[in-house]
């Protein structure tokens, strides 16, 4: 193979045309996510976004000293909450404009974060990249889902270096080759559940052992577990058992797990992706059908 044929493939696996039906899910579930995530925020809305709630200063701000945003007055808060329920109903009914609604929701998101910065972790940081770079990135054909894969290979990249970067720290720097118990340890801290109690009663260390080394063997492998075909079931399965671990057993922390597990859409086969659409395509015609209309 000559040096051009390399470099044609290349540019083809990261630019080239291809079926996007996967990222189209992928889509709609990031977009969910972000609304559950709001949606558990807004059960306070006012301690969140108003100033009924506590706000740190400028200079006491984790953000950096930048000046949070101004909170809303009690009657925007419901029409905020409208704009993200509309946002992500636009993602899932009104595909064409897509780039309009996550335009939307990357304003929305960057609000969440400038307004109370104290309360916006990684994950809203997340949301707010992803909502940009999905409104910018190369769109695709609605009807086929066929368009630049562009937008896909970054979003897989995302995730498999986010991995790496994670598990790096702790194989170089952290405990996890050094002491056993590391994961046993953190299952004793504040986001600690019934469940992890439990375990922690029954669980033998060894059992704790085995969790934090196959964590971090998956974690430093993410690139070779999730590219490679022959490997790539056993990581999706495996992966998603690891973000449910972590919703089971960290209290308030299940949101970023439904986070990360809309990532893993982007690796299924494109037949399923396409086969999950078609059946909501055909739920939604059929409730469309079912309902009364007024005579």
């Amino acid at each position: 193979m000559s040096a051009a044929d390399i470099r044609r493939r290349f540019g083809s696996f990261w630019t080239g045309e291809g079926s996007l039906a996967r990222f189209r899910l992928f889509e709609i579930c990031f977009s969910i996510a972000f609304l559950v995530y709001m949606g558990r925020n807004l059960l306070a809305a006012g301690e969140w976004l108003t100033d009924s709630g506590f706000h740190l200063s400028a200079a006491a701000s984790r953000s950096g000293g930048t000046t949070p945003l101004p909170t809303l007055p009690d009657w925007a808060v419901p029409l905020f909450a409208m704009a993200i329920l509309g946002s992500v109903g636009g993602v899932i009914l009104a595909p064409r404009l897509r780039r309009v609604w996550f335009g939307l929701l990357a304003v929305l998101a960057w609000y969440a974060e400038g307004v109370d910065p104290a309360s916006a972790f990684a994950l809203n940081r997340i949301f707010v990249a992803g909502f940009f770079f999905i409104a910018l990135s190369p769109g695709y054909d609605p009807a086929s889902y066929r368009g630049s894969v562009a937008g896909l290979r970054a979003f897989q990249l995302f995730l498999v270096t986010l991995y790496l970067v994670t598990g790096l720290p702790k194989a170089l720097e952290g405990d996890w080759l050094v002491h056993t118990d590391v994961v046993w340890t953190h299952a004793q801290g504040h986001y600690r559940t019934p469940l992890a109690a439990w375990m922690l009663r029954h669980l033998p260390l060894w059992g704790w052992a085995t969790i934090q080394y196959s964590v971090l063997i998956f974690e430093l492998g993410a690139p070779i577990w999730l590219t490679w075909r022959r490997t790539r079931p056993v990581a999706i399965v495996f992966g998603l058992s690891f973000h449910l671990g972590i919703a089971l057993l960290m209290k308030a922390v299940w949101v970023f797990s439904l986070q990360m597990v809309a990532f893993y859409v982007l690796f299924l086969p494109d037949d399923w992706a396409r086969e999950w659409i078609r059946r909501f395509r055909e739920t939604r015609a059929l409730w469309s059908m079912s309902r009364p209309t007024l005579t």
